[in-house]
């Protein structure tokens, strides 16, 4: 029987994100070479075929709406098993993710823990997820960890949609101005020039400008569309676990979206990490944990920066304040919680005032995106109106 192949994300002893291809016939079979080489695996899936590229078969899973359901039922006194039994039995057909559940009960009953069995679907939750979880059944709070880790996703897809919507009306004005460009140089401006032409006039040079630009725009739209998309196809389905990466990587050069993402990153760091020690992970596991859950290239070198510095028995707080991305009111705040031993609730302040920052930072952002945008268009639109008058202008001037 041929073996399938299989790409894996994990996180080595010194918190660096590893990845890599390896042959197998099944997913655990993978996390256990994973395991026995020294790597905390965060992500285990088959590679896909060309076929998979235009039709996706990977279904999403909220994970926040199983910890919670399942949160609920285990602190009403339910056991695990009934717990999940109850979750899938009083539907005929079972969705997606009631299979999923009823996948975790089976392995449940085979002897695994909870943590276990969730690393065995495709897709598991990320390392975050796994980690409270396997916290949770070692100190048998297993309940109150699900209900922490149900708020925080429900959280950064809050803060998610903020994103999205903070950035929704700057794009549809942008679109407005493709559009716009789109429709002048197809129609308005070839009816002008042949208008002129067939007159004689003899054209300004903005004019002959502006009728130049107009008919290299559209291929220069559709070629950067093909480009664009195409270079998202091949980075999405080539490599699903980087693509993203690299995106918010680019994005992050934009100046004020840079610092949107920037913040955004900061806020997942201290979050991720604060929830990890309070639920009673030490802190070197805790930052290889949270090295697997993070996606901006200059977080995870910090990560692990902190993860060597740590290993040494030093303090994270002078590589925070040499970190030229880490603010420094934020580095002193962890340095006085070293001190006195409560970093985990430092952390926790650390994170609201970097929440703030964000909403700041996604405000300021709309501010001046909007009417940046709107005096562009109104600028292109009014250039183009003045290129077209001139030889009209110039026209009228002559037959007087």
């Amino acid at each position: 029987m041929k073996k399938r192949r299989f790409v894996w994300k994990a996180v080595d002893e010194k918190g660096i994100i590893q990845r890599g291809c390896w042959d197998g016939d099944e997913i655990p079979e993978i996390q256990a070479r994973l395991r026995k080489e020294g790597y905390f695996p965060v992500g285990v899936r088959s590679t896909r075929n060309w076929q998979s590229v235009f039709v996706p078969t990977r279904k999403k899973i909220q994970w926040s709406h199983f910890a919670r359901r399942l949160a609920t039922l285990l602190e009403a006194g339910i056991p695990m098993l009934q717990a999940l039994e109850m979750m899938t039995f009083h539907e005929t057909k079972l969705t997606f993710e009631q299979e999923q559940w009823k996948s975790v009960k089976e392995q449940i009953e085979e002897g695994r823990d909870l943590s276990e069995a969730l690393t065995l679907l495709n897709p598991c939750p990320n390392s975050f997820v796994l980690s409270m979880v396997k916290a949770g059944e070692y100190t048998g709070t297993l309940a109150k960890v699900l209900k922490e880790v149900a708020d925080e996703l429900d959280q950064e897809h809050v803060y998610q949609k903020k994103l999205k919507a903070a950035l929704a009306y700057p794009l549809l004005l942008f679109l407005a101005v493709i559009v716009v460009l789109y429709v002048l140089s197809v129609w308005v401006l070839p009816m002008y020039e042949k208008l002129f032409i067939s007159m004689g006039a003899e054209l300004p040079f903005l004019t002959r400008v502006i009728f130049a630009g107009g008919r290299k725009i559209p291929f220069f739209l559709w070629g950067t569309f093909g480009l664009v998309t195409g270079g998202l196809l091949v980075m999405k389905h080539t490599n699903s676990d980087r693509w993203k990466m690299r995106l918010d990587h680019l994005l992050g050069w934009i100046p004020l979206l840079g610092k949107v993402y920037r913040f955004r990153d900061l806020v997942q760091f201290s979050q991720i990490l604060g929830r990890l020690i309070d639920a009673g992970i030490p802190l070197l596991e805790a930052l290889r944990l949270t090295a697997g859950a993070l996606h901006s290239r200059e977080m995870l070198e910090l990560t692990s920066q902190l993860v060597f510095e740590v290993r040494q028995g030093k303090h994270m707080a002078p590589s925070l304040r040499a970190s030229r991305i880490f603010p420094r009111e934020g580095a002193e705040m962890i340095s006085v919680a070293e001190e006195s031993g409560q970093l985990d609730r430092m952390l926790h302040y650390v994170t609201q005032m970097f929440r703030r920052e964000l909403e700041d930072q996604l405000n300021r952002l709309t501010r001046m995106l909007e009417p940046a945008l709107i005096l562009a268009l109104a600028g292109l639109i009014g250039l183009v109106a003045s290129g077209v008058m001139l030889p009209i202008f110039d026209l009228s001037s002559h037959l007087e």
